[in-house]
C-alpha cells in the first residue's frame, strides 16, 4: 500500500513531515513533563511513615497462645490458627480455634479457624473480624492498637477470610495461603486479595520457618467529603498500604526442666515501613494428672507505638481435647487488651 508521501506533491509531503515532527516534539514535551511532575510529587511527598495504612486486623494477634508470647507463634503447635503465621506448617494443624479479644471497651478482634488433611497434605481454613472507632478517618502509622480504645467518629471494620495448603517437598514444609479481605470506614469500603507464602523446615529439635505475607494489592477507598453534596463531588481517593510482612522465625520443641515442661519461641518480622520487629515468648507448664496440663506464659516484643506495653503474659489449661486459654496486655493510660481463647484438638 502507497504512503502518503508517495501520493502527495513534493510540498505537501514536506509539510507532512514537519507536521509528524511536530506532532512527535509535541507528545514527547508532555511526555518530559509528566515525568518532572511524578518526580517533584515524590520528592515532595511525606515519609513512609505518613502513608496511609490499612488492615490493622492483619497485625493485631491472630492467636491467643501467640498473643502471650509478644505475638510470636510456636512453630511446634498444632493449633489451627497457626494458618495466619505460617502457611507452611498447616500440615502439622488440627481441630478448630476461637478466639475473643476485647481493647477497652471499644475495640473487639475474633477469630476463628479449623484445619484438617487431604490430598497428601494439610488444608485449613480462617477469619479475623476486627471492629473499633477511630478519630482518624485512616492511621498514618503501622500497628497503632492503641487505637482501638478511642471513642472516634469513625467507626471501622475489617474482615479477613484466609484458606491454605500445605505439603512436605524434599523435606521442606511449604505452604500457602489465599486472602479475602475488606475495610470498611464509616459508609465507605474496599475490598482486595493477597497471599500467604511459606517455608519451614524441622533441624533437631527447633524448627525454623521463613514467611512472606500479605502480598497484594493495596486498598484504594473512595471517601465523601460532604455526605449532602452531589455524591460525584468532593471525592478524595485514598491509597490504603497493606502490612507486607517477611518473618523468620524459630521455635525449640518442649523439653523438661525438673518436673516442668518449657517451651522457648522467637521471630523477627520486617514490616513494609522497614521497621525490624523481634519478639519471642516462654512456657512453663505442669502436668499433675496424665490428661490435665496447667500453663504459664510470658513474651516480649518491640513496640513502636508508645501507649502500648512490650511485655505480654498468658495462662492455659488443657483438659483431654480441650484448651482454655487467656492473655494480656497493658497499654498504658488507655487500659488492658483482654485476650480469651478455646480450641478443641
Amino acid at each position: 500500500m502507497d504512503g502518503p508521501c508517495e501520493k502527495a506533491s513534493g510540498d505537501s509531503c514536506n509539510e507532512a513531515r514537519d507536521s509528524m515532527k511536530r506532532g512527535r516534539s509535541s507528545i514527547t514535551r508532555q511526555l518530559g513533563q509528566t515525568a518532572l511532575l511524578q518526580i517533584g510529587l515524590l520528592a515532595a511527598s511525606t515519609p513512609a511513615s505518613a502513608q496511609e495504612v490499612g488492615m490493622l486486623v492483619l497485625e493485631a494477634p491472630a492467636s491467643i497462645e501467640s498473643a502471650a508470647y509478644g505475638n510470636t507463634p510456636y512453630f511446634f503447635s498444632n493449633e489451627a490458627a497457626l494458618l495466619f503465621y505460617s502457611p507452611a506448617l498447616i500440615e502439622q494443624l488440627s481441630g478448630v480455634a476461637a478466639g475473643f479479644q476485647r481493647y477497652g471497651t471499644e475495640g473487639t478482634l475474633t477469630t476463628l479457624s479449623g484445619a484438617g488433611t487431604g490430598l497428601g497434605g494439610g488444608f485449613a481454613a480462617g477469619f479475623q473480624y476486627m471492629s473499633y472507632d477511630t478519630p482518624l478517618s485512616f492511621l498514618t502509622e503501622r500497628d497503632l492498637q492503641s487505637f482501638t480504645f478511642t471513642q472516634g467518629e469513625h467507626g471501622v471494620t475489617e474482615f479477613v477470610g484466609s484458606i491454605g495448603y500445605a505439603r512436605t517437598v524434599l523435606g521442606v514444609h511449604t505452604g500457602v495461603a489465599l486472602k479475602y479481605m475488606q475495610q470498611i470506614v464509616d459508609s465507605t469500603q474496599d475490598q482486595t486479595w493477597a497471599a500467604d507464602f511459606g517455608l519451614a523446615k524441622e533441624v533437631g529439635r527447633t524448627m525454623i520457618s521463613l514467611t512472606a505475607k500479605n502480598l497484594g494489592s493495596d486498598l484504594k477507598i473512595v471517601e465523601h467529603l460532604c455526605a449532602t453534596c452531589d455524591p460525584t463531588e468532593l471525592l478524595v481517593t485514598h491509597d490504603l498500604e497493606l502490612p507486607t510482612q517477611i518473618v523468620a522465625g524459630v521455635s525449640v520443641e518442649q523439653f523438661e526442666v525438673g518436673e516442668f515442661d518449657m517451651i522457648l519461641t522467637s521471630q523477627v518480622m520486617r514490616r513494609r515501613d522497614g521497621e525490624l520487629i523481634p519478639a519471642g515468648g516462654v512456657e512453663v507448664s505442669y502436668w499433675p494428672v496424665q490428661g490435665y496440663t496447667f500453663r504459664i506464659r510470658a513474651g516480649l516484643q518491640r513496640v513502636t507505638e508508645e501507649d502500648r506495653s512490650p511485655f505480654t503474659v498468658g495462662a492455659g489449661f488443657t483438659g483431654d481435647n480441650i484448651t482454655i486459654e487467656y492473655a494480656f496486655q497493658s497499654f498504658d493510660e488507655r487500659g488492658s487488651a483482654h485476650r480469651f481463647g478455646l480450641r478443641w484438638h
